[in-house]
């Protein structure tokens, strides 16, 4: 391995400045966590640094998109849902590079919720030219999720539809310029509201038909497919409202801030991990997953910091926050409001009991430097729990399943907080899962986002069947149970 780079070093300030005047002379860097903008982040972006795209000469002149929309077209329907696939370019930039990933929030075509898939295929944008995504953006519109039909037949047979929302594109950096900007990740910040062709049926009059065909039966009040439409519809929201219910009650959101330090110059580095716990016993136990208080352990990036750099967890740094559901997050200045939440600092929380250690051989190799190296990463699974214990008395707890058998037909959700502290309110969100038995626990068919780390696996009644931990991984309820006293 190449001898070790502390990031921490002070003796190249000069030519990481310049550095940064440089890969970010057309823009602007905030670290204003009262914008707007930085407090709906992803979750997987939290604490990245927000590259602004400069506004234009006039005055309060809005930014120019970098991004266009150049074509919204029919790929399938069914009688669940419509897929779109939404084909997008990247006008050129100031300098070469490369696009890790694009998320995107609340986007909305003609005001009809879509669901549109984060994109996660690494393509490269140019200085010169405009560059288009390897790929259509895949769009879709879930039928149960809608109050009424009519909005989409109206839509369908336009030549151009509204879409609005907000994206999040994910900028892959360097070594050096992660170092110049003191952050893992840059994200630059695009509202949505464009005017993109529509191009439904390609001319192709058959396809019209069909399409047509199926939204016809959907809005017969008599046939089996709209009854069965409006029952699933109404399932649904008595589903998440009854769901919804149990979490007001009994989750908290999590969040634990920790430093890396540097035992030779004292200079230190912040990072933090959010997740949900959830209550286990009147007297306020409650569960989640061991690397929401101890995050250092399961993350590669941070165990390669520490190894290649010489760094340590400063464990005076270590703090953990539970803000039961319903609670302010945020601060006036952006920052977590402690003030409504149990905290380590003020011993109304503590750290009870975790799973015992069990470290893993990994390979790993450094996306940036190509250096490569064998870490000791914490294993997942059972070992991968933790309880804490709240002040306080009469808490509501969740309740444990018993003698719980998954079947194909298993209507399970999630029950966590899946935008972490990006949210101005610890509002918990039930979702929908599809999960497989696999050798020692359950694995979901999507993964987590941060904030849902240590969340409860529930059925329809609210009985939690499995604790749920990073990447998509799901411990069986019991393992919890040796756990609590």
């Amino acid at each position: 391995m190449t001898p070790p780079t502390n990031p921490f070093s002070p003796h190249r300030g000069l030519v990481l400045a310049f550095l940064l005047l440089f890969s970010l002379a057309r823009g602007v860097c905030s670290e204003d966590n009262k914008d707007e903008t930085t407090a709906q982040l992803p979750p997987e972006l939290r604490g990245a640094k927000i590259y602004r795209v400069p506004e234009g000469g006039e005055a309060h002149a809005p930014a120019e998109s970098p991004v266009v929309y150049r074509r919204l077209a029919y790929e399938d329907i069914n009688f669940e849902r419509l897929v779109l696939k939404l084909s997008v370019s990247i006008k050129p930039f100031d300098r070469e590079a490369t696009i890790r990933r694009i998320f995107f929030q609340d986007v909305r075509a003609n005001g009809i919720p879509v669901q549109v898939e984060t994109f996660e295929k690494e393509f490269k944008v140019s200085k010169k030219e405009i560059v288009d995504l390897p790929a259509p953006l895949k769009c879709t519109i879930t039928f149960s999720d809608l109050e009424s039909l009519a909005p989409i037949k109206e839509i369908i047979n336009q030549d151009k539809i509204t879409v609005t929302g907000q994206s999040f594109i994910e900028v892959k950096l360097s070594t050096l310029q992660k170092i110049a900007l003191r952050s893992k990740r840059l994200a630059l910040p695009v509202s949505l509201r464009e005017e993109v062709p529509l191009d439904m049926f390609s001319g192709n009059p058959l396809l019209r038909m069909a399409v047509n065909g199926v939204f016809d039966i959907l809005t017969d009040p008599a046939s089996v497919q709209a009854i069965a439409l409006a029952k699933a519809h109404l399932a649904r929201i008595a589903k998440a409202r009854r769901l919804e219910q149990k979490g007001s009650q009994s989750l908290f959101f999590l969040y634990t801030e920790y430093a890396l330090r540097d035992p030779k110059t004292g200079a230190s580095e912040k990072f933090s991990q959010s997740g949900t716990g959830f209550v286990v016993s009147a007297d306020g136990k409650v569960a989640t997953a061991k690397r929401v208080v101890e995050p250092w352990k399961f993350d590669a990036q941070i165990a390669w910091m520490i190894a290649r750099d010489h760094l340590e967890v400063d464990s005076k740094s270590i703090r953990v926050a539970a803000w039961p559901a319903g609670a302010n997050l945020q601060a006036d200045d952006g920052a977590p409001d402690r003030g409504s939440a149990f905290t380590s600092e003020k011993q109304t929380l503590q750290v009870l009991r975790m799973s015992p250690d069990r470290f893993e051989k990994h390979e790993y190799q450094d996306a940036d430097s190509d250096e490569k190296g064998t870490l000791d990463l914490h294993a997942g699974g059972e070992s991968d729990l933790a309880l804490l214990k709240l002040s306080g008395e009469s808490f509501q707890p969740l309740d444990l399943a018993a003698g719980f058998l998954l079947r194909a037909d298993s209507n399970l959700s999630l029950l966590g907080f899946p935008f972490g502290l990006s949210q101005g309110q610890a509002t918990p969100k039930p979702m929908e899962v599809t999960v497989a038995a696999q050798e020692g626990g359950l694995m979901l068919d999507c993964s987590l986002n941060p904030g849902q780390s240590g969340a409860p696996l529930v059925t329809l009644e609210g009985k939690v069947v499995a604790l749920c931990a990073e990447p998509n991984q799901c411990v069986p309820v019991e393992s919890l149970r040796e756990l609590i006293p």
